[in-house]
């Protein structure tokens, strides 16, 4: 039975109340959820979905009790966005977390999930090491986030409340003679068995706020389950209003003392008998102790490793110091440090604007967190988990907030998928994101895009690297090299060539930048040369003057003029015909010559021909003139 207020509500009228996703009617066998209850978490939300989803294969139930900030939107809208992967549970109200938790875990049954997942949705559990939870059910049936095991720890906690979380623990573990060192934390682990095992009984809970986390332990230890305790480093939250309250710690008091009267402490594997029910005025005692330190707020009775975070400031643990791991009691099955690492706890958010990007649009990220004015180093690594850019180094501003816009740092980096790590060199905070990066073939353009050989032809393009060399090459990227240009910084070229002498015909150009190796290609067309030539005259009298005027030669070529030669005599590209040539012509820049009056006419009589040899394009042109008397 669960509470809230004066109303009480069995478990089949909380999944009654619970609007559910629509359910496939074939359900398969999937492998993790992470069920985070929702109220007012709205801009966590936001950072933490995309956090764990890019921890591995960890699908997402968000269970929203319609929070008036829009928390339910922006899970639905996640939902969209990651159909199959992100679920969302909508309730008509604040009906605790106890009941948020079980809708929940009877949804991740429903759907087939073999190992299930609990976390707060404001970033005080690491969604970095949601992957050493899943480790430790390889060797456990529960698996625990705590605190307060070697490697494990706070930041950013009051003095008040780590007394306050600490002291829920350690009473707990008197009353309940439960091995567990983190009572009260919400960051767990379990496998299915374990949960088809408890859910039945779980409508009888007492709990239905914090305490549903000490209750839910009790139960899995009755029940004889392998529980391990996995260290974590616990953070105050960032973002939005804790919801702890006076009522809670009320209830986890009464919720224990109610459980050790009625059911005993907890059993273990090896048989031993339960302890004796504890004397009434022993629990009262305990009670009135407890109440009188959390009112008081300045004695500390909680073991001697409390005095570690004398002056309320944040424990810090090195790496090798993370790698410990401690098991709930000798019956937990041993979890192997060399099989995880547990990676230290990040403490910081990073959010890309953009997660999926192409190398001419600026990179850019906000980030929180850190402490106010430190300096923030910031570094990429690749798939592999190779360190690939060093970013210059930024500071946070006075509330530990950083916002960076790149203009030009993708333009250096290979296609792929990014990692972006920042770091405060005072805090040792971390935070980590990630972005896929492509390249967007180069888009071109010429004009003219049909041209004739010795003509110019200009041509634009973008989605370069910017500032790289960009050479263009005829036929493949390895042909002869036409031009060289260079990008200006935004990824953009402009340019011109100028056509060889060449066949006419279609042909591939290839813009090849010399940083990003990515070709780019156009067609192009080079026309062929037709010359022609005319006379002003083809009945000359001898000794007047004849004029010539030709077009479409190759723009500068020489023309050489024969007369009354074989045509067969000529041969292309600049050899000469047996004899002399009467003149030469020098072609202008537009493939044209006008000469009036430029060669005398000897004396001749009766039908002649004079022969124009081009001596690039190899044009033979013949005319015929007649010399009358």
């Amino acid at each position: 039975m669960f509470t809230n207020g004066k109303a009480r509500f069995t478990s089949g009228e909380i999944i009654t109340l619970t609007e559910k996703a629509p359910v496939k009617a074939e359900i398969g066998r999937r492998e993790n959820v992470v069920i985070i209850p929702t109220y007012n978490e709205v801009i966590n939300l936001k950072l933490l979905v995309p956090n764990i989803l890019q921890r591995g294969p960890f699908d997402i139930l968000i269970v929203d009790d319609n929070s008036p900030d829009g928390t339910g939107e922006v899970a639905e809208e996640f939902a969209r966005r990651f159909p199959g992967r992100v679920d969302v549970l909508h309730r008509p109200g604040k009906l605790g977390l106890g009941t948020a938790y079980l809708a929940g875990l009877h949804y991740a049954l429903e759907m087939g999930y073999q190992h299930v997942f609990t976390m707060d949705a404001d970033f005080s559990h690491d969604p970095s090491l949601l992957p050493a939870l899943r480790t430790a059910l390889d060797d456990a049936d529960v698996a625990l986030g705590s605190r307060y095991v070697p490697g494990g720890g706070t930041l950013r906690c009051s003095l008040w409340r780590r007394i306050l979380s600490m002291g829920g623990s350690a009473y707990a573990r008197l009353m309940l003679g439960l091995p567990i060192r983190d009572l009260t934390g919400g960051f767990k682990g379990f496998r299915r068995q374990v949960l088809e095992t408890l859910l039945p009984e779980m409508d009888t809970m007492r709990s239905n706020g914090y305490a549903f986390q000490i209750e839910t332990t009790y139960l899995c230890s009755r029940h004889d389950f392998c529980i391990v305790e996995v260290p974590i480093l616990f953070e105050n939250r960032l973002v939005g209003k804790s919801k702890l309250n006076r009522h809670i710690i009320l209830e986890a008091l009464r919720v224990v003392l109610a459980l050790r009267l009625s059911k005993g402490s907890s059993r273990t594997r090896s048989n031993v008998p339960p302890r004796a029910p504890l004397p009434i005025g022993r629990a009262i005692a305990v009670i009135m102790a407890l109440i009188g330190l959390l009112m008081l707020g300045t004695v500390n009775v909680a073991p001697k490793w409390v005095s570690q975070l004398e002056g309320g400031a944040a424990r810090l643990f090195t790496r090798s110091q993370m790698h410990a791991i401690s098991r709930a009691d000798s019956r937990a099955k041993p979890f192997s440090p060399a099989a995880h690492t547990v990676p230290r706890a990040s403490s910081a958010l990073i959010q890309m604007q953009e997660e999926d990007l192409t190398s001419n649009v600026p990179l850019s990220f906000v980030g929180s967190g850190f402490l106010p004015g430190e300096k923030l180093t910031m570094t990429m690594d690749n798939s592999q988990g190779r360190l690939i850019a060093n970013l210059t180094p930024v500071t946070a501003d006075k509330t530990g907030q950083v916002a960076v816009v790149s203009e030009t740092i993708l333009s250096d980096l290979s296609p792929g998928y990014i990692y972006l790590q920042v770091v405060g060199e005072r805090s040792h905070r971390w935070g980590r994101a990630s972005f896929h990066l492509r390249r967007i073939p180069p888009t071109l353009q010429l004009d003219p895009f049909s041209s004739k050989p010795k003509h110019d032809v200009g041509f634009s393009g973008n989605g370069f690297i910017p500032y790289e060399t960009v050479d263009v090459y005829l036929g493949s990227p390895a042909g002869e090299r036409w031009a060289t240009v260079h990008a200006n910084d935004v990824g953009n070229i402009e340019g011109h060539f100028s056509v060889p002498l060449m066949t006419e015909g279609n042909y591939t150009l290839f813009f090849v930048g010399r940083k990003s190796q990515t070709p780019a290609s156009t067609g192009l067309n080079v026309q062929g040369f037709h010359p022609w030539v005319v006379l002003d005259q083809y009945a000359p009298s001898p000794h007047s003057r004849i004029g010539f005027t030709g077009e479409d030669f190759v723009p500068g070529e020489q023309v050489l003029v024969y007369l009354n030669g074989q045509a067969g005599a000529y041969t292309h590209t600049g050899t000469h015909s047996p004899g002399t040539p009467l003149m030469r012509i020098q072609v202008d820049a537009d493939g044209r010559f006008v000469l009036p009056a430029a060669w005398e006419v000897p004396q001749l009589n009766g039908e002649n021909t004079l022969t124009f040899v081009g001596q690039e394009s190899g044009a033979v042109i013949t005319t015929t003139f007649a010399v009358v008397p």
